[in-house]
């Protein structure tokens, strides 16, 4: 295994044991409520070496409040905006352990770059800040498919749930990454209401 496979797996492997301990905090009786986790890409400052995830999940009871609220249950359902908004955990966030080890990942694969250097010349920057977008994004999808194949998330919640890897937005990207961090099939009714968002703009 090449160093740049360690770093990514000791990344993947601390973020699925925050998670894990995360989901150990949930009671217990709330768990057949859960439906769906979110793991919410966010960039702090629009700055994306400062890439993180945000975990959350949603419940049907959750669900059935905000179906008066919209035209589309389904909109209620996998639109983030309708969500808890629980925040049970951020990973990546800079100068915590995450954090750090994102940032030693990153700088080892040369997708860094300097403030100065940002300032002297912000169009070289771009391709590399597009570079860690798309890094964090495959790392963000490696971590929600080790929450499935390590077992986790059949031993919290005994059965299989889908991760969503998603942005406040909703677009091809977002069903392609979100049907490869799950089973076959899983998320198969968040990618039905994606496109049927698609297909309803004028």
């Amino acid at each position: 295994m090449s160093t740049n496979e360690m770093q990514s797996t000791a990344f993947v492997d601390h973020a699925s044991a925050a998670i894990a301990g995360a989901l150990a905090g949930v009671p217990d009786a709330d768990l057949a409520d859960i439906y769906a986790l979110s793991l919410f890409v966010f960039e702090m400052d629009d700055d994306p070496r400062q890439s993180m995830l945000q975990l959350g999940f949603n419940t049907r009871a959750q669900l059935a409040s905000q179906i008066p609220f919209v035209r589309d249950p389904q909109e209620a359902k996998w639109n983030f905006a309708f969500w808890l908004q629980n925040e049970l955990l951020f990973i990546g966030e800079p100068g915590t352990p995450s954090g750090d080890l994102l940032e030693a990942l990153l700088r080892a694969q040369g997708l860094w770059y300097t403030d100065e250097q940002e300032d002297a010349n912000f169009e070289a920057c771009t391709p590399i800040a597009e570079a860690i977008t798309a890094r964090f994004v495959a790392l963000s999808v490696a971590i929600a498919r080790n929450l499935h194949t390590s077992g986790l998330i059949e031993r919290r919640f005994g059965r299989p749930i889908p991760v969503i890897v998603h942005e406040l937005e909703y677009y091809d990207e977002i069903v392609e990454q979100t049907a490869a961090a799950n089973p076959p099939g899983l998320s198969a009714e968040f990618s039905a209401w994606v496109a049927g968002q698609g297909s309803a703009m004028p």
